[in-house]
């Protein structure tokens, strides 16, 4: 039972995360990236502190003995929430979906540099088919026989995202283990949010309600999707909800589609079923070896 909530929470934390980019996406055509970073962190912190405050007295959910953890993992976060939202700038919400899911493809050779895990046959394969997909991203991008310098931009903030959210996954997996859920998303909040606020003296935009209110949103719906899905990692082997992450796309292409009228062309639908292939081979080969050990 506790491993059907654990994926059950991992595929509403998806969906959650995927609404919340929808929003990103939109407040994004007034909105500056630094100001996107610290509206939507901002307000993800009282969802965190609410979350935390359920599981008894803040001061023993958010104790730890690895403060120093917390902040380089809050740093990364920042520079992949921000590379995250440049690829929103610029590229469909299905499209920056499928290369943020190079994630696990890109983390298992730096998890062999760095904690001398194996390589295998299935991780080669898919990093073919991986990078294959982007190429076919890229040529749905095609306008007059070039690529957009807009689409440029997005498909590299895109495999940035995914490089460094491999580089989270490796250098904190052990993170969870050793402290609450709730300590591991407020201290991400706390600092991308002070992040964002660094980028005041550079100018920000003069914001409309609607942008605003969606900045809300994406914070709320941001906080409880990044909650539920350390949560559901407390719950349950990240090896086996790996997979699950996959249904974000559905999500992704379901409002493309319906909300904003965009339909992906058969270069960009065969890319995002590349990588989408690459990434669930990967992930589902991770589960299989956990089950030999």
């Amino acid at each position: 039972m506790g491993q059907i909530y654990a994926i059950l929470l991992r595929i509403a934390a998806a969906g959650l995360l995927v609404a919340m980019s929808a929003l990103v996406y939109e407040a994004l055509k007034e909105a500056t990236i630094g100001q996107a970073v610290f509206w939507r962190s901002l307000w993800s912190l009282p969802v965190i502190l609410i979350y935390a405050r359920c599981f008894g007295p803040l001061r023993g959910v958010l104790k730890t003995d690895h403060p120093f953890h917390h902040v380089r993992r809050g740093l990364l976060g920042l520079m992949a929430m921000g590379l995250h939202f440049i690829c929103l700038a610029h590229l469909p919400i299905s499209y920056a979906t499928a290369l943020g899911f190079l994630t696990p493809i890109l983390a298992l050779p730096l998890a062999f540099a760095m904690l001398g895990e194996r390589i295998t046959r299935v991780l080669i394969v898919a990093s073919f088919l991986g990078f294959g997909g982007v190429l076919l991203i890229s040529f749905a991008q095609l306008e007059n026989g070039g690529l957009p310098p807009a689409s440029i931009i997005g498909i590299g903030a895109g495999l940035g995202f995914a490089a460094v959210m491999a580089l989270i996954r490796v250098y904190v997996k052990r993170l969870t283990a050793k402290d609450s859920p709730s300590l591991i998303a407020l201290s991400f909040s706390t600092i991308t949010t002070l992040g964002g606020l660094a980028t005041l003296p550079f100018g920000w935009a003069a914001l409309s309600n609607t942008a605003f209110f969606y900045l809300i949103c994406a914070g709320v719906l941001g906080g409880l999707g990044h909650a539920l899905s350390n949560e559901s990692v407390k719950r349950s082997d990240i090896a086996v909800l790996g997979p699950f992450d996959y249904t974000s796309i559905i999500w992704a292409l379901g409002i493309d589609v319906v909300i904003f009228g965009f339909e992906p062309n058969r270069f960009g639908m065969f890319g995002m079923t590349l990588i989408v292939i690459a990434g669930l081979s990967v992930a589902i080969s991770q589960v299989k070896r956990r089950q030999i050990v």
